[in-house]
């Protein structure tokens, strides 16, 4: 298992010019990563545009694997089907980060989009990965039931997944062994659940129906001697299905923090207690946190 760096935090912030994170700062984490021996990088042109802060910022000796999300319109505007959409910001990402291919075109399963143009968009990906502009195909679902949809019609190189000590719905459903009998190569992301494993005993409002079970998993971690990043990074780098889990950091600092976090020798299932089923909490589509 393997970490990746996802660079969304690379983009511009919404409505302005200015970086979140300073150029200087991309090339030192991108140099870290580098040194550190993370070869993966998740760009997405729809966030702000990261691909380009990428390009501009990849060190001359490191070989990046560069996972690619092209901004797709909506289905509804007719202006181009998503097929022409991915081809053109397949050919774009090439263009930026003077590449003659990428590791994987990703795209996120949308029932809307599937039903209506899903045969074509596979095979526009299929056709891609013959003409070598890229390596992998990679779809990122958010449930169960989009997976199993996306197993009904196609096999993807890739398949990207949220995975955390809360929310374990894809370890437990079966569908991680599922993907790795199949071997398709499993990405988990929103391993730290959006900051809300940091802090297990100071939760919003909106978790604390969680409240006795993230206390008994700070007392666990207290236990172990470990931090609660330490223990989330290391439930998910236990898993023996997972292939990179991917992380998102603002500075070398913070990179240089989850590196020296992986070192924990816990079983996954040790973290198995402190799952929850519960959609509402682990969903960040469905929270709620401004009420």
């Amino acid at each position: 298992m393997k970490l990746g760096l996802g660079t969304v935090a690379f983009a511009a912030q919404s409505g302005k010019h200015a970086l979140s994170v300073p150029l200087e700062s991309v090339r030192d984490i991108l140099n870290l990563a580098h040194q550190a021996g993370i070869t993966m990088l998740d760009t997405a042109a729809e966030a702000g545009d990261s691909l380009s802060v990428v390009g501009r910022c990849l060190p001359g000796q490191a070989h990046f694997r560069m996972l690619v999300k092209p901004y797709l319109l909506s289905a509804d505007l007719g202006a181009s089907s998503y097929a022409d959409q991915l081809e053109q910001g397949v050919m774009e990402a090439l263009e930026v980060l003077s590449q003659p291919q990428v590791y994987a075109l990703k795209t996120t399963i949308n029932p809307t989009v599937m039903n209506r143009q899903g045969e074509r968009l596979i095979h526009r990906m299929e056709a891609l990965k013959k003409q070598k502009l890229i390596e992998k195909t990679a779809f990122s679902v958010s449930h169960p039931e989009a997976l199993d949809w996306l197993l009904q019609y196609f096999q993807p190189d890739i398949v990207q997944l949220p995975v955390s000590v809360l929310d374990q719905r894809f370890v437990h459903s079966g569908h991680l062994s599922q993907l790795k009998s199949r071997k398709i190569e499993v990405h988990a992301r929103d391993i730290l659940l959006q900051g809300v494993l940091l802090d297990p005993l100071h939760l919003h409002p909106w978790f604390w129906p969680l409240k006795k079970r993230m206390a008994q998993y700070h007392d666990f971690l207290v236990k172990e001697g470990l931090t609660p990043l330490e223990g989330a990074l290391n439930f998910v780098t236990a898993l023996p299905e997972v292939d990179y889990a991917l992380i998102g950091v603002h500075s070398a600092d913070q990179l240089s923090e989850m590196v020296a976090a992986l070192h924990s020798g816990l079983a996954a299932d040790d973290f198995f207690p402190f799952a929850s089923n519960d959609a509402r909490f682990v969903d960040p589509l469905q929270w709620n946190l401004y009420e």
